[in-house]
């Protein structure tokens, strides 16, 4: 059974100040808990050989067909579809999960 396990209690326990840093209330995720959580799944799923991949960045878009809504291109005739840009799959947010926002401006 091809099943990978993420241990999120030892990663959010990473920091000195975990208890603080990653829950709200003791119970809740905070924005840092989050990130951690966000960063351990994302590397399960990069990092898994499973047919079909379930990272992100190798799904098919949702919604690639054309359709009547799509803006209309410059031509005023046809519509372009942006289902098929890869604008998102270009970005850094994978990478932002790692660098820490301090937490209320301190």
């Amino acid at each position: 059974m091809n099943v990978k396990a993420i241990d999120l209690w030892s990663a959010l326990q990473q920091r000195e100040d975990w208890s603080d840093v990653c829950f709200t209330d003791g119970i809740h995720l905070s924005h840092e808990g989050s990130k951690i959580v966000a960063k351990e799944i994302l590397k399960v799923l990069e990092s898994a050989n499973w047919e079909p991949s379930l990272h992100w960045k190798s799904m098919p878009n949702e919604f690639a067909e054309d359709s009547l809504y799509d803006p209309v291109a410059v031509d005023e005739k046809t519509t372009v579809n942006v289902s098929n840009w890869n604008f998102q799959k270009n970005s850094d947010w994978e990478r932002d999960l790692c660098i820490s926002k301090p937490l209320n401006g301190h």
